[in-house]
């Protein structure tokens, strides 16, 4: 009776358990290229570029430090909602639930990275993970909630918000990044993959979608099913990992121009 009675507690007028469910009939979720979907994209596109433009007055606003803090403290504050959120309502699955999704992982290690001021170590790589995991899924969002479910908001922040704090420790930080970082997460993201399909394999789950892609993508994109998923999960990965290291070239070669001057 303890369990059923917190289950009534609400959030802003809305049951816990149906704020923090991941599916709901009432709720249609984003519709891929819908408006939401567009409306979303659009705004987080005009901060990324909003951000580039103005990365000089960024770095003489200064305050590095309390940013790089509450930037992690964000990621970290999201992931602790969602999980407790997850296992308060009772709906934690071991096949949904591990921090094994590739985003998931980007968020953790961006969370350390955004601690402890690491631009010439881990960032190399897990900038490239910042891009490979969660661009292609705010591109292609398998999102079953809207405004009124934790999931949408935890989506929004560990994809489009945590894109947005890479870019500003690439562009306004000036973390490193290098050729040598796109090999690594070449090699390094095949081999979380193979991992992946192990642990897919024993315990029946989909992570990293390796199996399986989500049901609208084979809708809208019926030849998908002609190849295996990791086919095409390989295919979009180099594509996005060349495109990520394209921007921090001409930084670079922006830099190197401004130095000189």
């Amino acid at each position: 009776m303890r369990g059923k009675a917190s289950l009534g507690l609400s959030v802003g007028g809305i049951g816990l358990e149906v704020f923090f469910r991941r599916e709901l009939e009432s709720d249609s979720g984003m519709k891929l290229f819908g408006g939401l979907h567009i409306g979303i994209s659009v705004f987080f596109v005009i901060l990324y570029v909003l951000l580039i433009v103005n990365r000089k007055r960024l770095r003489e606003f200064g305050h590095f430090k309390t940013i790089r803090l509450t930037m992690a403290a964000i990621l970290f504050a999201n992931m602790l909602v969602h999980y407790t959120g997850r296992i308060a309502i009772g709906e934690w699955r071991l096949e949904e639930d591990l921090p094994f999704h590739l985003c998931f992982v980007a968020n953790f290690f961006m969370m350390y990275i955004l601690s402890t001021d690491n631009k010439h170590g881990l960032y190399r790589v897990i900038y490239f993970f910042t891009l490979i995991g969660p661009l292609p899924a705010a591109i292609w969002p398998d999102l079953h909630r809207t405004w009124g479910g934790y999931i949408f908001y935890q989506f929004i922040i560990s994809h489009h918000v945590m894109l947005l704090f890479s870019l500003y420790c690439l562009f306004v930080l000036r973390y490193e990044t290098s050729v040598k970082g796109v090999i690594l997460t070449f090699f390094i993201g095949n081999g979380y993959i193979g991992l992946m399909a192990v642990f897919n394999h024993f315990f029946d789950t989909n992570y990293v979608m390796i199996g399986e892609l989500p049901s609208q993508l084979y809708e809208v994109y019926p030849f998908l099913d002609k190849m295996p998923a990791v086919f095409w999960l390989e295919l979009v990965g180099i594509l996005v990992l060349i495109t990520a290291y394209v921007p921090t070239h001409f930084l670079r070669l922006h830099d190197t121009k401004e130095k000189k001057a």
